[in-house]
């Protein structure tokens, strides 16, 4: 059976939710919204004490899962055992003809997930974990949504709420908070509650949505490369009295200015800047780019490069230097808004 996605996944719980699931992937959100809908379909919860074992992958043996797998359910036609994090990435060839008794004998009866939250694993041995799965049940990825599909979820989220959003406003949700799946959906539930008119505004979001470290660094790039300085020191300003992290302020800074590099080579290539993500890790933030293209538009090629020379000598000094990390931040912003000039 092929690695499953959200789609297919949903099929197959349809149809029948017993078998053995390897569910990961990138986004937390979906692995435990599908893991949860499994059990619930699998497990009695007036018999869950009998028919629901949970197993700590660092605490338990192969030995274990098989055995409460191979149990009978009691009172209930299924039952269902679940293991978090077991390093299936690390196990010797003994290892791996255990897990392949374990999910091949799996029971009729049984819902057997082997799920990953904590870490995700890599290497051969991990490829050769979900081959097993793909032989003998289903190997589920749930990787980031796009951009695009995020916005088709918050505005299907909003309607159901009686609350539309205005056109392109679940974009600049995503834009404001991030696209942790978790986050974008609580707010939504937060600006939906807020919003008084018939639909919900820009001004609601900005109302009553915290925005993400990113997005104010975003801002504050904004003003820089449109020659507003003053607007953009009050915001690194701002941004040092709600104690952010200096490191992370200068790695929101070093993360974008790399979006405007990377963008502003796809326009000079003749490409539209969103054409990069297919190299890159932007799934679920594709925004990125486009925001990325309109900030640098104003910018020549060589200016964005001293601006990540500059960023990239700034990191340096923070890490190797005991100057104070908030005068190398505001030594940093004053270079950019010379190097935008």
């Amino acid at each position: 059976m092929p690695i499953l996605n959200e789609s297919a996944l949903k099929d197959k719980l349809k149809d029948n939710p017993v078998g053995v699931y390897l569910v990961y992937g990138e986004e937390s959100y979906l692995k435990k919204t599908y893991v949860d809908k499994i059990v619930s379909k699998t497990v009695d919860p007036a018999f869950e004490d009998f028919n629901f074992h949970v197993f700590d992958g660092k605490e338990c043996t192969l030995s274990d899962v098989y055995e409460s797998a191979e149990a009978v359910p009691m009172m209930a036609e299924t039952k269902c055992v679940l293991v978090k994090d077991f390093p299936l990435d690390s196990l010797d060839d003994n290892g791996f003809e255990q897990l392949e008794r374990v999910v091949s004998e799996n029971p009729d009866d049984c819902a057997l997930i082997f799920s990953f939250v904590a870490y995700e694993p890599k290497g051969a041995k991990w490829n050769k974990a979900v081959k097993l799965f793909e032989k003998h049940g289903y190997a589920v990825k749930l990787d980031k949504k796009t951009s695009m599909e995020l916005s088709k979820m918050l505005e299907n989220g909003a309607k159901k709420r009686n609350k539309p959003f205005e056109k392109g406003v679940a974009q600049y949700l995503i834009t404001c908070v991030g696209s942790d799946l978790n986050t974008l959906l609580n707010e939504m539930e937060k600006v939906c509650a807020y919003a008084q008119g018939e639909e919900v505004h820009r001004s609601d979001v900005d109302a009553v949505c915290i925005k993400s470290l990113d997005a104010k660094v975003f801002d504050m790039i904004k003003d820089l490369t449109a020659g507003r300085f003053d607007s953009a020191f009050r915001k690194l300003s701002l941004l040092f009295e709600q104690r952010e992290d200096e490191f992370q302020i200068l790695g929101a800074l070093i993360a974008q200015y790399s979006d405007i590099y990377r963008a502003k080579a796809a326009v000079k290539s003749g490409n539209r800047a969103e054409m990069i993500a297919k190299y890159y890790n932007y799934a679920g933030k594709e925004f990125r780019l486009t925001n990325a293209a309109r900030s640098g538009s104003s910018l020549s090629f060589e200016a964005i490069s001293e601006c990540v020379d500059i960023l990239l000598d700034a990191d340096t000094t923070m890490k190797s230097t005991a100057m104070s990390k908030r005068l190398v931040l505001e030594q940093t912003v004053v270079k950019l808004a010379r190097a935008g000039r």
